[in-house]
């Protein structure tokens, strides 16, 4: 018989954990069998106000106890009053990058799982030890103050929104309330093998710890680094909104003198922002970015490219527009009503069918000129980049946000969105 998951022995009231998904219609739980994801299920099965939910448990057959450790999450659901999915990774694996591509495809069939159930947000187990795992991960790699920050309690993950209500717990707890409970948790191997990078950094931990650095005291160094993070990003914000704008063409115009004089943490910033816009995709590594911000400081500076933009000096500041050269290709037709997103830079909605958008290449600016009645004043290679929505009939009806028309609506992605 399952005891009572919120005793004092685990000290966790699974109502304070779980508050901030409380008005949820539906949630998600991903479950692998293991002790933190079995503890996971039992609180949320004591949660007496909790919401419809609902059990994800994925085989991937990379090991041949998956089945049953699947087939185990999902009966112990059902003693606990909880619908149970269990999702399965079939066709060929590769020989190689097998956690990756595990990863990859877990979230996809949550993904679609949870789109198909009306869940909202996923929960998952991560806890503790995790996040200091993640800390000392990230400060290997040179990460910076919003990676240092490691994991946070809500995030999205390839498409799935993420809570994760466990970070502040010990996996020794966790571990208590399912061998209280009577269970027995499933064993991945592989989450003891040296080759992976985390499990080194695991097995490094009780060293660290014997020193004074615990697994509460990287995770309390991860909490404070995401607080002045937050205090960066504000003021991060408060600086483009008075040095930097993005014009219709999607074109990052940033102010050369206040980017000199301000602070490098907060310049640097204020340029990973705009390359992450103009670009829909996460920047380059911080090294990558501090050494092109230090290449720009020069008066000698030139055009450069990271991460998918272009970073364009000029006498009055910088433009930092979309390298078309790393675009896909995105020649698509618009359907009327529904919404696009195009390059996840742009998003665009017209209630007039037959409508075709693509990249720009081949424009110039006298024909620029001739459909705008002004000059363009950014490189061509920026025009190129940009949506050009086309009727049946030929005519132009929109380039970037520039629109003629009432019947169709282009928004460019602010500078202030942190996706």
């Amino acid at each position: 018989m399952l005891t009572d998951p919120g005793d004092p022995l685990s000290g966790l009231d699974p109502a304070r954990l779980f508050a901030s998904i409380a008005d949820e219609k539906t949630i998600g739980l991903a479950v692998s069998g293991g002790a933190d994801s079995l503890a996971l299920m039992l609180l949320v099965a004591g949660w007496a106000e909790r919401p419809r939910a609902i059990v994800y448990t994925l085989d991937h057959a990379l090991r041949p106890e998956a089945a049953a450790e699947a087939a185990m999450v999902v009966s112990l659901a059902d003693q606990l009053g909880l619908e149970a999915r269990c999702l399965r990774w079939t066709g060929e694996k590769p020989s190689s990058g097998k956690q990756e591509a595990a990863r990859t495809a877990r979230y996809r069939l949550l993904g679609e799982a949870m789109t198909a159930d009306g869940a909202t947000v996923l929960l998952t187990a991560h806890h503790q030890r995790d996040q200091a795992e993640t800390v000392l991960m990230r400060l290997a790699h040179g990460s910076g103050i919003s990676g240092l920050g490691s994991m946070t309690v809500r995030a999205e993950v390839m498409g799935v929104s993420i809570v994760r209500p466990l970070l502040e717990v010990a996996p020794e707890t966790l571990a208590a309330i399912v061998a209280r409970a009577g269970l027995m948790p499933a064993n991945d191997p592989s989450n003891a093998d040296p080759t992976y990078e985390r499990t080194r950094w695991r097995q490094a931990l009780p060293g660290l710890a014997a020193l004074g650095l615990t697994d509460a005291r990287l995770a309390q160094f991860a909490s404070r680094l995401r607080r002045m993070d937050a205090l960066a990003d504000s003021a991060t914000d408060g600086f483009l909104s008075q040095h930097a704008r993005i014009d219709r063409l999607g074109v990052v115009h940033l102010s050369r003198t206040p980017f000199a004089d301000a602070q490098p943490e907060l310049a640097i910033r204020a340029l990973t922002r705009a390359i992450e816009t103009v670009s829909g995709q996460p920047c380059a590594a911080l090294g990558q970015v501090e050494r092109l911000y230090d290449a720009l400081l020069s008066d000698r500076a030139t055009p450069e490219t990271l991460s998918g933009a272009v970073v364009h000096p000029r006498d009055d500041g910088l433009l930092v527009y979309r390298e078309i050269g790393r675009m896909p290709v995105l020649q698509q037709a618009l359907i009327a009503g529904r919404e696009i997103i195009f390059d996840n830079r742009f998003t665009i909605m017209s209630a007039r069918p037959g409508l075709m958008v693509s990249p720009g290449q081949g424009w110039t600016r006298e024909r620029f000129k001739a459909w705008a009645g002004d000059a363009l004043d950014v490189p061509v290679a920026a025009l190129a980049a940009c949506p050009i929505v086309t009727a049946e009939d030929g005519r132009v009806v929109a380039i970037g946000a520039w629109v003629k028309g009432d019947d169709i609506a282009i928004h460019v992605r602010p500078l202030t969105d942190r996706r």
